[in-house]
């Protein structure tokens, strides 16, 4: 065996990579998305905080989860052309990387009644935790597990049980705006990185959920809490 072969590939998701890789990103699972753009003018007091990621992303999900509860009727999963209700408190998932450079979820509820710094501590303190039980029945068998949990409705209660309608996910990556994705079942936020006191903001959705109107004036309402 060469050097070559001993390299380990990249894991995308702690305990299930084959379930992420042969079942997430598969292509009936990635839905074509509408995207919107708009750029924030961040206020002064954030505007001082432009270069520090944690403060950024914690202010960006305080705002993304107030405008859930300005359009609640956006807080909705979409599962193959059926819409479920998310419940209240909103929910918003932020998507984290890992120390071992796969990715990693946190669920925040009510995340716009908390503090900025008290959100901080608890995206940091969870940041690297794997919360998830191992599934080897996942792991060994991804498709099948994925046919199982589906047409037996349990991908539907594990999905709006343990996730949100709304993904955020602060890559810090210049123009990374450009190349978003929406998943499946919730809508999707990124975050650019802010420059000049001004911050792109990128929503992806599909169809299912709403139209562009009223996904325009969600995307508004984030910005508006921004600025």
């Amino acid at each position: 065996m060469n050097a070559y072969h001993k390299i380990v590939p990249l894991p995308v998701r702690q305990g299930h990579d084959n379930f992420a890789r042969r079942v997430w990103w598969r292509s009936f699972e990635l839905p074509a998305a509408v995207t919107l753009r708009t750029t924030v003018k961040l206020r002064p007091g954030l505007a001082a905080f432009q270069k520090d990621p944690w403060q950024m992303l914690s202010a960006v999900c305080r705002a993304a989860s107030a405008a859930l509860t300005v359009h609640p009727r956006l807080n909705f999963y979409t599962f193959w052309g059926n819409l479920v209700w998310a419940g209240l408190p909103p929910k918003v998932c932020v998507i984290l990387e890992n120390k071992d450079q796969s990715c990693g979820e946190i669920v925040v509820s009510d995340a716009h009644e908390m503090r900025q710094k008290d959100l901080v501590a608890h995206l940091r303190d969870t940041c690297n935790l794997n919360l998830e039980l191992p599934d080897n029945l996942r792991r060994m068998l991804p498709e099948a597990a994925y046919l199982v949990e589906r047409f037996s409705g349990k991908f539907i209660r594990n999905y709006a049980r343990y996730c949100a309608p709304l993904f955020l996910s602060m890559l810090w990556l210049e123009g990374i705006e450009d190349v978003a994705y929406c998943p499946a079942h919730s809508m999707a936020l990124y975050p650019g990185r802010p420059k000049d006191g001004q911050m792109p903001l990128t929503l992806c959705f599909n169809h299912q959920l709403a139209n562009a109107r009223p996904m325009g004036r969600f995307l508004l309402t984030i910005r508006d809490f921004l600025e």
